[in-house]
């Protein structure tokens, strides 16, 4: 209880920071994003800087999501050598929603949280899944709608790598 309250906490704080932002656009620097790991310590999206960052919004409760997250996983594990993450934040949900699919799952990456839907906000994300490609300069290369299967993802990493 004490790790949720934190998370709400810190949340509310990023929250107290923001700014109006310009909607994310394909070609421009990508926002940064604060996001909590499942044990309540925060993540920044500026901490992957010089690395390509595929960025999923996705939530327990999505098939499409579940469905793609052990492709991405694969393609992570075949590519994080040569400079690619991958940053997957679940929009809404606590925290023990979000360590049951990572037990059920079982996927190398970390699943993140945005329990108050913050950083979805910021990247204008409604429904999931949705992904954001970054390359190592930070420039959002790509917004993808839907799920990916590992050939999909592969080609797109492997392009701007």
């Amino acid at each position: 209880m004490k790790r949720v309250i934190a998370m709400l906490f810190a949340s509310l704080l990023m929250l107290a920071g923001c700014k109006d932002q310009e909607p994310v656009r394909v070609g421009a620097k990508a926002p940064d994003i604060s996001v909590m790991t499942s044990d309540g310590d925060k993540v920044d999206l500026a901490s992957f800087s010089g690395k390509v960052v595929f960025v999923n919004f996705w939530w327990s409760g999505c098939g499409p999501c579940l469905a793609e997250m052990p492709e991405i996983d694969q393609v992570y594990k075949a590519l994080d050598e040569r400079g690619f993450t991958v940053f997957s934040v679940n929009f809404g949900q606590d925290p023990e929603a979000i360590r049951n699919t990572a037990r059920r799952l079982n996927v190398s990456y970390p699943l993140l949280s945005d329990q108050l839907k913050i950083s979805a906000a910021r990247y204008g994300v409604s429904a999931a899944p949705t992904s954001f490609l970054i390359d190592r300069d930070g420039i959002l290369k790509e917004v993808i709608y839907g799920p990916l299967t590992k050939a999909q993802l592969t080609e797109k990493v492997e392009s701007i790598l």
